[in-house]
């Protein structure tokens, strides 16, 4: 018993010394890709400030982060592990009450060299910066791009439905309870007693969202039992549930809600 309680109390010291790793600069060239995306996010979030009465702030909108990648196999790992990278530190900076800054982006850029400023095992730096708003021509507007949706399988209230909002609720039943027990108001309103599809849609299904720093829609699943996913082009997206980040959608791109289904044009 005393050698287990050894091996779990290693195991323990040896992931708190990895993760003190990700904040204590520079990250070894060891690091795995998926490790090396977290570090990341973690040290933008070390920049987040209070603003009092309960606000926080990241005072930078441009964060440009330099890979080292000695070869080609070494950068297609990290662009596979660091693909969508802006949308989760957005996310991130959501989830811990702080605002995306107006003009948020994030750049990342890989070289086969380290600098000679670089320390020895030095793997990445992350750079800071705060643009003007003269700087910033195509800044998001605050108004949602019109959107049409279309069902495609399933039955609804209606056979399209076109918005201008920033925030859509797809699901069975108009207003619902969901999960949590709390009321719920669905603009998508598939009906209570339709065919096999329609029955597969949860009441609190999905929500669509309009992302105004990337000026895009995106879908998100609100923890349904059938699933959500985007069909665009053949290949399948997968929504995960409640997944901060979502799913981008794209002009004729089909949601797949259950084995009901929605077309959407932009």
């Amino acid at each position: 018993m005393n050698d287990l309680f050894t091996r779990v109390d290693g195991a323990l010291r040896a992931a708190v010394e990895r993760v003190q790793q990700w904040f204590d600069p520079p990250l070894d060239r060891e690091a795995a890709p998926l490790e090396v995306r977290e570090a990341i996010i973690e040290d933008v979030e070390q920049h987040v400030e209070s603003a009092g009465a309960g606000r926080r702030v990241m005072p930078y909108n441009r964060i440009i982060v330099t890979m080292l990648a000695a070869d080609k196999p070494s950068r297609a790992r990290l662009q596979a592990a660091l693909g969508g990278l802006q949308e989760s530190i957005a996310a991130r900076l959501t989830e811990i009450r702080c605002a995306v800054p107006a003009g948020f982006a994030v750049e990342v850029r890989y070289i086969t060299r380290p600098p000679a400023a670089w320390a020895p095992h030095q793997r990445l730096a992350l750079a800071y910066d705060q643009r003007d708003a003269s700087d910033l021509p195509n800044l998001a507007p605050t108004e949602p791009a019109r959107l049409r949706i279309t069902i495609a399988r399933g039955q609804a209230t209606h056979a399209s439905y076109t918005f201008a909002e920033s925030h859509i609720r797809i699901g069975r039943s108009a207003q619902p309870i969901d999960g949590l027990g709390r009321p719920r108001t669905n603009q998508v309103v598939f009906l209570e007693d339709g065919d096999d599809h329609t029955r597969t849609v949860g009441r609190a299904h999905a929500s669509i969202r309009y992302d105004t720093t990337r000026r895009e829609y995106r879908v998100f699943d609100d923890g349904s039992h059938n699933g959500t996913r985007v069909m665009r082009d053949g290949a399948l997206f997968e929504v995960k549930p409640h997944d901060p980040v979502g799913v981008t959608l794209r002009s004729g791109d089909e949601i797949q809600v259950g084995t009901a289904a929605l077309r959407v044009q932009i």
